[in-house]
């Protein structure tokens, strides 16, 4: 009876230990939360402005006098996935890995992975890496992303991919999660002829504007996208902590009640044979 006590006082004891390292968990994850969002929350207005900029002023333009409007002669895509470098955040990686199985196809694409846990799943499923980027995801510095960006671009205009696309996870609330695919080359149009009656006049000329605005329309959704993938994470895995937590408060509730109830058992043994030794006396 004392070895069983001991033993469920242990694991109350290993429990706790664990729901502290849990706990620290979920607190880091909501600061990281909190900060993440809030750049996420200021870089959207100027990003999502960005975007529309660069597509109404694509919109004036024919296809073949414009080389990010148009698929390239390559018969192989650029996939660029951002997953996380950690894990203990539920089913984050797992969504992008099975919407990355879903829809890349391994004989005719190539992928930038963005995160350690990405990098080993695609290196495990055979598919084509190129790993230079795996880190950009740590630090976040814009400068880096925006080589990422400059690359990417080079790679597109010299005809090397037909198309280079982003899958990452859209943050949807602190619940819910989805992975998404956005097409970075070739440029959306929009068709705007019929809102607009006349050309509009470009300064200096809408090429210039083009070659300038490319570059930053490529960083900066590579880096907004990217930070909400990171928000998504942290939501994830504050979401997964606070559920370990709930669990270990259940599981220590059940052992103490397990432990008590032992315990009352020993303390009536031993009253018991204190009487009867009594009586035999």
């Amino acid at each position: 009876m004392a070895q069983s006590l001991h033993k469920t006082k242990r694991r109350i004891s290993s429990v706790n230990s664990t729901k502290k390292i849990t706990k620290a968990m979920e607190l880091v994850a909501t600061v990281k939360l909190k900060r993440f969002k809030n750049v996420m929350l200021e870089n959207e207005a100027y990003a999502n402005e960005l975007v529309n900029i660069i597509h109404h002023l694509f919109a004036h333009f024919e296809a073949q006098d414009n080389p990010y409007l148009v698929e390239t002669k390559s018969n192989i895509d650029l996939y660029i996935v951002v997953s996380s470098n950690l894990g203990l955040c539920a089913s984050y990686n797992n969504n992008i890995f099975n919407f990355v199985s879903e829809n890349v196809n391994k004989t005719n694409s190539v992928v930038i992975p963005i995160g350690l846990k990405g990098q080993n799943f695609l290196k495990k499923e055979g598919y084509n890496l190129i790993e230079d980027y795996v880190n950009l995801n740590e630090k976040l510095e814009y400068g880096d992303i925006r080589k990422l960006g400059k690359h990417i671009t080079k790679e597109f205009v010299e005809g090397k991919y037909r198309s280079i696309r982003l899958i990452y996870t859209h943050y949807v609330n602190s619940l819910k999660f989805v992975p998404e695919e956005i097409t970075l080359f070739p440029v959306g149009k929009v068709d705007e002829t019929k809102e607009i009656g006349l050309e509009p006049l470009f300064d200096p000329n809408a090429k210039t504007l083009i070659d300038e605005l490319i570059p930053i329309y490529v960083a900066s959704t590579l880096y907004h996208k990217i930070i909400e993938s990171q928000v998504s994470e942290q939501a994830s895995r504050r979401t997964a902590m606070e559920n370990a937590n709930d669990n270990a408060d259940e599981i220590i509730e059940k052992l103490t009640l397990e432990y008590n109830k032992a315990r009352q058992t020993a303390i009536t043994q031993e009253i018991t044979e204190i009487v009867s030794g009594s009586i035999n006396k």
